[in-house]
């Protein structure tokens, strides 16, 4: 062997070399080849977390089932683009969106709920359903004896005070008072509202929509800033009640049957039918 072809096989190897390592640390760093655009992207990841452990599919391929502790799974090393991500369990209600993947980011999806369908869990989930929407009123007993009224002076009526509250309804109109002493008006035909127990958001609904403003900014996905305000969705039935169920990121609604909407409409909204 010549010394011309010694020094090109060291040269060649010399170069495959230093490709093949610049290769490996753009796949340690995060970075995966796509063919279709001829180009290198950084990845990106989808992270999911249910209340029930259950199973994951990606475009419809099962990948696996959420960790034993925290119900959760990632889905990492993803050429950015959109994807089908599914999450189910047999006798439950399944979550499915369609997920938009960004170059280093991850998709959150980490309050992700699936309800029973049948036997004594689903009947033990439809009377906490119907004790949040209805709770039992508890009157105090009449006394039997009425203590005689005392006659007072004649007092000139006085105009009702604006209500203290921070949030009210007043002839179908939602108000606010603002910290400066001025009242905002929100929402018009309102029928009722309710707001999250940990008082960073609101709900209203009219005859058929169900609306969601954020008073505080949310330092989780999706990022919202407070005076956001959302049509969550729209019933094709009246709606008689609404109220939150199990935290701050799930409403249910009482419209021609019991019904559970998540308030994260990114890749399309699941509602839960009970």
């Amino acid at each position: 062997m010549t010394k011309t072809i010694k020094r090109w096989l060291f040269y060649s190897a010399a170069v495959v070399f230093a490709v093949l390592s610049f290769v490996v640390i753009l796949y340690a760093q995060g970075y995966k080849y796509s063919f279709s655009e001829a180009k290198f992207f950084k990845t990106g990841s989808i992270f999911v977390k249910s209340n029930e452990s259950a199973d994951v599919y990606l475009n419809d391929k099962f990948l696996n089932s959420t960790s034993f502790f925290g119900n959760s799974y990632t889905i990492s090393g993803l050429l950015p683009g959109q994807y089908t991500i599914r999450v189910q369990k047999d006798n439950f209600s399944s979550w499915q969106k369609k997920a938009i993947v960004e170059e280093g980011l991850v998709n959150d999806f980490s309050r992700i709920f699936l309800l029973p369908k049948s036997g004594e869990a689903k009947d033990n989930f439809k009377a906490e359903i119907k004790g949040l929407l209805y709770p039992t009123l508890k009157t105090t007993p009449t006394p039997l004896i009425k203590p005689t009224p005392k006659p007072s002076p004649s007092k000139i009526p006085t105009p009702s005070p604006v209500s203290a509250e921070p949030f009210y309804v007043k002839n179908g109109v939602l108000f606010k008072n603002m910290e400066n002493g001025e009242t905002e008006r929100l929402a018009y035909f309102v029928a009722g509202f309710a707001i999250s127990p940990d008082g960073k958001k609101i709900t209203w609904w009219n005859a058929n929509e169900l609306w969601v403003m954020w008073i505080s900014d949310m330092n989780y996905q999706p990022y919202r800033k407070a005076g956001d305000k959302d049509l969550i969705t729209t019933f094709s039935v009246k709606i008689k009640k609404a109220a939150w169920f199990r935290g701050n990121d799930h409403i249910v609604v009482d419209s021609g049957g019991y019904k559970v909407a998540e308030i994260d409409k990114r890749g399309g909204l699941n509602i839960i039918e009970i």
